[in-house]
């Protein structure tokens, strides 16, 4: 029996801008922490102990509120012929990115080279990364039109999504060279 539905999240890696991110948050933490205190100290000594603890409070509470933004996961869910990307941030919180039904897709495919030189020849007027890494190894692509407009969507598929993106809209799917070289190998 075929199961019609496939659920995986993919954890994004910290590099690039996202290290960036969490290296500024941490030194950011770390400063707020120690000017507060130095001005505290400054200002009013006496009340030194008691500030210290709210300042401790402060900077726990800053972290909390702030530092879910750069624990960022993707949920892919693939369900009864539409697929829905949602964006999750540390567990907590989530923002729907992507939806539309399979079957009107224009186009999927397994982003490679070919793929790039097509693509950057098209006008996409959005585009959404959903990525693990820009270094994954199972990137693919999703060309989609919403309210007159075209747009793309990247994301890693491993080998269940990929089954299910083309039983729900083969005429679309575009297999790389190096797929169909790989599958007449095992043949």
């Amino acid at each position: 029996m075929f199961d019609n539905s496939y659920e995986y999240i993919i954890k994004k890696k910290a590099e690039g801008d996202l290290l960036v991110k969490r290296i500024a948050a941490v030194v950011g933490y770390v400063l707020f922490f120690f000017l507060l205190t130095a001005f505290t100290l400054a200002v009013i000594p006496s009340l030194f102990v008691p500030a210290l603890l709210l300042i401790c409070c402060l900077t726990a509470l800053l972290v909390f509120i702030t530092w879910r933004f750069l624990c960022i996961e993707y949920e892919i869910v693939i369900s009864n012929g539409d697929i829905v990307i949602t964006r999750l941030y540390g567990k907590g919180s989530r923002k729907m990115i992507f939806s539309s039904p399979i079957s009107s897709l224009s186009e999927i495919g397994e982003y490679d080279d070919k793929a790039y030189e097509e693509i950057s020849k098209l006008s996409l007027q959005k585009d959404h990364v959903c990525l693990s890494s820009l270094s994954a190894p199972e990137v693919y692509y999703a060309i989609f039109e919403e309210a007159d407009e075209r747009g793309i969507v990247y994301f890693d598929a491993p080998a269940r999504a990929v089954e299910l993106l083309k039983k729900y809209n083969a005429a679309a799917f575009r297999a790389s060279a190096k797929r169909i070289n790989n599958q007449s190998k095992g043949n």
